[in-house]
């Protein structure tokens, strides 16, 4: 009986073992794909990657974009929402942006992007760190920042989170401001604790 107990024990650990290295190979192992696996599996596999106002969230319109600023979640959320949300970019959205904030949420999207939640303790607003792949006709240097910016993403009570302004539509997000603001893409990412 001792010995039975011992093997069902041992049993137990290995099953519980093997459990949660699958659960931590499925969370470092990247975005899932929509036929799913992930797409950082061997196999090529596709991410189908945005469509609504896609140009402007990947900086694939080429901008020129302001200088950083120094700003707070309370001042990006309490910024107008546009009254209509055009294909091409927004005056606003040539603004670039850095942020100190938690970082409260990190989550694969369908459409290849790590969806962040950041807070600020009271008001929450979204990030994005889109897929390298899905930002190819991008000027190179920004290419660049958002796969570092990207690598770099995780969860952390305190960051330096630099984006571009981006409004998006509000269609339920994690995590959305009151005005569907966001940092999208993300250019620069920084955990300080």
């Amino acid at each position: 009986m001792c010995n039975v107990s011992r093997a069902m024990r041992r049993r137990r650990l290995l099953l519980a073992s093997a459990a949660a290295l699958a659960v931590a190979a499925s969370l470092t192992a990247g975005p899932r794909s929509p036929l799913g696996g992930s797409a950082a599996s061997a196999q090529p596999l596709r991410v189908a990657c945005g469509v609504e106002r896609w140009t402007v969230k990947t900086l694939q319109d080429r901008p020129r974009l302001l200088p950083v600023r120094d700003v707070t979640i309370t001042y990006l959320v309490s910024r107008p929402a546009p009254g209509s949300l055009p294909p091409t970019r927004l005056p606003f959205e040539r603004n670039l942006f850095r942020v100190r904030a938690a970082v409260v949420l990190v989550r694969p999207e369908d459409d290849g992007d790590f969806h962040v939640v950041l807070s600020d303790g009271t008001r929450t607003m979204i990030s994005e760190a889109p897929l390298p792949s899905c930002t190819q006709n991008a000027l190179p240097a920004y290419r660049t920042q958002m796969a570092q910016a990207r690598q770099r993403v995780r969860l952390c009570a305190k960051a330096v989170v630099t984006g571009v302004a981006f409004f998006d539509f509000k269609h339920g997000q994690t995590g959305v401001a009151p005005n569907a603001i966001e940092l999208h893409p993300i250019l620069a990412f920084r955990c300080t604790d």
